[in-house]
């Protein structure tokens, strides 16, 4: 996973346990050097270790931590320069969820060697669609449950979301069913 994904983590785990707790987690999952560089690709074993190494310190699952981390991701990428983009990948919720291929298109370029995930719309309603989510990355559909909610949150609003297919035997990628709809006033 490039640097982008891993500096996103250290952002997640410093706002919410502190630098301490990063440099625990960096030493526990024996990275070499903590110092991601956003356009440099690191084995994806890197942050999974690392991931297994704040469920560890935290006491928190897998899980949640991935949760935790794709919720950020979004807001942590237009802080590093990547607002415009995103604001230009949809007006709405459904749009920009349908335009994720896209989003990967016009990263591609910056990042060699990219290996996105690829994301599908189907069913689509006025307030719920069908997400599918392919992957050659295993167990990361946490993350996407997160970014989701993360997506939900730049446009005000409430998410429910079910993972009603998962990768695995039976079937090629996962699929989860989002519903939507605005937030009430004070929340």
């Amino acid at each position: 996973m490039y640097g982008l994904v891993n500096q996103a983590v250290q952002s997640y785990v410093e706002g919410q346990w502190g630098e301490g707790v990063w440099r625990t987690v960096v030493a526990s999952a024996q990275v070499e050097d903590p110092e991601f560089l956003t356009l440099e690709s690191y084995p994806d074993s890197v942050t999974y270790a690392v991931v297994a190494a704040i469920a560890l310190e935290t006491g928190d699952s897998a899980r949640t931590v991935l949760e935790g981390i794709g919720r950020v991701f979004t807001g942590y990428a237009a802080s590093r320069g990547y607002a415009d983009l995103l604001l230009a990948t949809g007006g709405t919720f459904p749009e920009f969820v349908a335009n994720l291929d896209r989003l990967h298109s016009q990263v591609a370029g910056t990042f060699p060697n990219f290996s996105p995930p690829s994301f599908r719309v189907t069913d689509l309603q006025p307030d719920a669609l069908r997400l599918h989510y392919y992957s050659t990355r295993d167990g990361l559909a946490p993350l996407i449950v997160g970014l989701m909610h993360g997506v939900a949150d730049r446009f005000a609003l409430t998410l429910e979301i079910a993972h009603v297919v998962q990768r695995g035997r039976d079937a090629d990628h996962d699929e989860f069913l989002l519903r939507f709809s605005t937030r009430a006033q004070g929340r």
